[in-house]
């Protein structure tokens, strides 16, 4: 199984109803792909990982680098997986982490942020999957 975990900033603010078009539309176009994976939104940053056959995960990839919403995207990890699929059972899960919300354990802000391009592959694997476990 193929991975890719990047982190961007939003270019625009998102407001509920726009990260609610964005699944929709994400969600449609992954399942017709066979990709899965989980998106975290954070003071206006992005945490995903997509994954699936690699030329599927690539092209969704490059989908979304080319998309105006996102600034300083940052790819933490590329690479087959040697586990499978970590988050299989859904097309796209989400999670959004409000300013003065809890965060998974062992993770904190930093001067009232969390600062996801300062994660490796391993740090943001881990945090995504202690967000799917809290949704």
């Amino acid at each position: 199984m193929y991975q890719i975990i990047y982190t961007s900033e939003a270019a625009t603010s998102f407001s509920s109803l726009d990260l609610q078009a964005l699944l929709a539309i994400a969600r449609r176009k992954n399942v017709i792909r066979g990709v899965t994976g989980m998106l975290v939104c954070s003071d206006n940053q992005f945490l995903q990982v997509l994954e699936g056959d690699a030329a599927d995960v690539i092209s969704t990839f490059d989908r979304i680098a080319k998309d105006p919403r996102h600034d300083q995207l940052i790819v933490l990890h590329r690479g087959y997986s040697n586990v499978g699929k970590t988050f299989g059972e859904t097309s796209m899960g989400f999670h959004s982490i409000a300013l003065n919300s809890a965060l998974p354990d062992g993770f904190t802000r930093v001067a009232n942020r969390l600062d996801f391009a300062s994660f490796d592959g391993l740090t943001a694997l881990e945090f995504l999957l202690a967000c799917r476990q809290s949704v």
